[in-house]
């Protein structure tokens, strides 16, 4: 958390700050106390004056592209961004920089609570194309039209053959912007059991899957995220996804559709919730 869904509400909420004039970007005394953003400000004075000219998202990053240098921001687990407008309003307590813009009221905060996120400055895009994690990357899962015919080639691979399908979900290198909670969610729209093996699904099933993947993080996105702990969109509002999940989280409780009760299981150390009887 958060994930591809809440990192595009985020995307979406940012877009009035695309042609704004940088006045400056301020890294908070908060964030030098982490070795990553420690002495880095000067990294950021280069913006003054610069304009912003687009906003967007590879997977679980944003991008914030500028004439030339550009700045790569991953929200980690906690992460936020909200838009106030100037004055003495009191900062978030786990801010870690403002941006602000010429001759325009609002002001961006990235604000970080478990400090996993990420927000540094690259020479070029084609830089930020070469970093591991995104030149490594699967399919998105957010794509229009999903890219079904590349996402099956992926799960495919022979790596992914003798391992369970609820551990590999997650893995952005298959597809980006699938997380713990989507996980859970779309599989048990696909009806699949998370522990079976990918070599045992059905071509069928292999295609349900993506369109499982495609629909419920598009559905994600309609209601602004999953709200479960901090996550809120700019503007201060939290999302609702969270009210249709038919799983996750649920241990215990009843399955909507067979009244059968919900397991939880831990798949390369993390949670994994299901249906036995739905999905077979």
């Amino acid at each position: 958390m958060p994930e591809g869904p809440e990192v595009e509400c985020t995307r979406q909420y940012l877009q009035s700050l695309i042609g704004k004039t940088v006045k400056k970007i301020q890294l908070t005394e908060l964030s030098q106390k982490y070795p990553k953003y420690q002495n880095r400000q000067s990294d950021f004075d280069w913006f003054k004056k610069q304009r912003l000219i687009n906003i967007e998202r590879i997977g679980k990053f944003l991008v914030w592209r500028f004439d030339g240098k550009i700045i790569l921001n991953h929200l980690g687990m906690s992460g936020k961004w909200i838009l106030v407008k100037k004055g003495n309003q009191k900062l978030p307590s786990h801010s870690k920089a403002l941006i602000y813009f010429e001759k325009y009221p609002q002001y961006a905060i990235f604000d970080d609570i478990r400090n996993f996120g990420q927000f540094k400055v690259f020479e070029s895009y084609e830089k930020v194309m070469q970093h591991d994690p995104i030149r490594k990357m699967g399919v998105d899962g957010l794509a229009k039209p999903f890219p079904m015919k590349e996402f099956l080639v992926k799960l495919n691979k022979p790596n992914y053959a003798n391992r369970e399908i609820g551990a590999i979900l997650v893995d952005q290198k298959l597809v980006a912007g699938v997380g713990n909670i989507y996980k859970s969610e779309l599989l048990a729209l696909a009806k699949i059991n998370p522990t079976r093996l990918v070599k045992t699904l059905t071509k069928k099933e292999r295609k349900e899957l993506g369109i499982s993947i495609s629909k419920t993080l598009w559905k994600a996105v309609d209601c602004n995220g999953s709200t479960l702990s901090t996550f809120q969109i700019p503007t201060g509002q939290e999302g609702s996804a969270q009210n249709w999940h038919k799983v996750y989280g649920k241990h215990g409780e009843i399955c909507q559709n067979c009244k059968t009760e919900i397991t939880r299981i831990v798949q390369n150390g993390r949670s994994t919730f299901f249906c036995s009887e739905c999905q077979k």
